[in-house]
């Protein structure tokens, strides 16, 4: 990502060193994942990925390797959600695109309830994430560019009981909205560097 991307990264400070965490992303391409996890370093995370990925074995394996939870995208997997929860009830991480795919036009799409269920169903604290230029970098269904530019900031933690307070519409577009604002810092940040 620094060799070909000029990949930056801010916020760290932002990402608590224990107890359970639910980080939540905007998905622009396939590197969001190694993107969030270089982000957060040392605290490594059960991602959530549609249940299609799981179909190639290799891809398979190296998916289970690091903990992915497999999602029948667009139905409410009760499954995937209660090994989110028991990730996140010992301490873990988890780590959500709420959107359930990657974006086709670069602009962030409305959120799935998956992400909700988990902050209701959890004390977890909710780290948001922008993330911009893996859109260009590697857009869906094309292939990868091998120059670009790649940001990433974390924002400030959320408390889970903060949101519920707000109720699902407002708690889930306040997310949203924080998680856009990060992406769009990242923008502005690339702008000046590809200058």
């Amino acid at each position: 990502l620094i060799l070909l991307y000029r990949f930056r990264r801010s916020g760290m400070e932002h990402v608590p060193r224990s107890g359970a965490v639910i980080f939540v992303a905007n998905h622009q391409s396939n590197y969001d994942p190694a993107i969030v996890g270089s982000l957060v370093a040392d605290r490594p995370f059960c991602g959530i990925a549609r249940k299609g990925l799981f179909s190639s074995k290799i891809l398979s394996w190296f998916l289970h390797q690091f903990g992915a939870i497999e999602i029948n995208r667009g139905e409410s997997d009760i499954k995937a959600i209660r090994l989110a929860v028991k990730e996140l009830h010992v301490g873990g991480c988890v780590l959500l695109f709420p959107e359930g795919t990657r974006t086709p036009d670069g602009k962030m799409s409305e959120f799935k309830r998956g992400f909700w269920l988990l902050v209701k169903k959890t004390n977890a604290i909710i780290v948001p994430i922008g993330i911009d230029g893996a859109y260009d970098a590697w857009k869906i269904g094309s292939k990868p560019k091998w120059r670009g530019y790649i940001e990433a900031i974390a924002g400030s933690p959320i408390s889970a009981e903060s949101l519920i307070k707000m109720g699902e519409e407002d708690g889930s577009e306040f997310i949203r909205s924080t998680i856009e604002k990060l992406r769009q810092g990242c923008q502005e940040n690339i702008e000046k560097r590809s200058k």
